[in-house]
């Protein structure tokens, strides 16, 4: 069964409706820092005041990776856990809840951190031809199941017809699912050789 993310709320969409039904409200963002216990990972609190002097402010929490995993969230990760603090301030405040606590953001931001990660830029080793036979460009891909993740491979980049494959990663448009490998940028296209979880 297909996930449909149009069930969620969005952050901006609760935003609205928290100053549309509090206009002298106000949010407030707070940095806490990297977390204890997971150094990739850092927290903030915001509070949610309906007026100037509300004594029970709204308050959510939410945490990030420091550094995002995808083009989207790397070098915008701050702005991302500020937003998602905000969503959470005004899910407490039963502030665009009705179709669940969690935003549009926070699904997709938990899609990504179950991505494997950021591509690794990673040296090319070639392989010289053979005196007696013909250069085989298959020679240089590691094989998938061999020892991917040793000190020993972490240099060797897989080669197609067309030379060494680009590193990628993301969430699949297509299918929302998270993933990571090596692609050809060339036509015709070689089959990318995706890494294994």
């Amino acid at each position: 069964m297909a996930f449909d993310i149009s069930n969620y709320v969005t952050v901006a969409e609760r935003v609205a409706m928290f100053y549309e039904k509090y206009p002298e409200g106000s949010i407030q963002f707070e940095f806490m820092g990297v977390m204890d216990g997971d150094p990739l990972k850092m927290w903030g609190v915001a509070r949610a005041y309906r007026t100037p002097d509300d004594p029970l402010p709204g308050i959510g929490t939410a945490s990030e990776l420091i550094v995002g995993k995808s083009p989207y969230t790397n070098g915008s990760e701050l702005q991302n856990l500020e937003t998602a603090c905000w969503g959470r301030a005004c899910a407490s405040l039963n502030i665009g809840t009705s179709k669940g606590l969690s935003t549009k953001e926070e699904i997709m931001g938990s899609r990504e951190r179950q991505a494997p990660g950021p591509a690794k830029s990673r040296e090319v080793v070639q392989q010289p031809p053979s005196d007696t036979m013909e250069a085989d460009p298959w020679l240089s891909i590691p094989a998938m199941d061999e020892g991917i993740g040793s000190d020993e491979d972490e240099t060797l980049v897989p080669m197609c017809l067309h030379g060494a494959m680009n590193r990628r990663s993301g969430i699949s448009k297509k299918t929302g699912k998270p993933y990571a490998g090596y692609f050809c940028d060339n036509e015709p296209q070689c089959d990318p050789k995706f890494d294994r979880s």
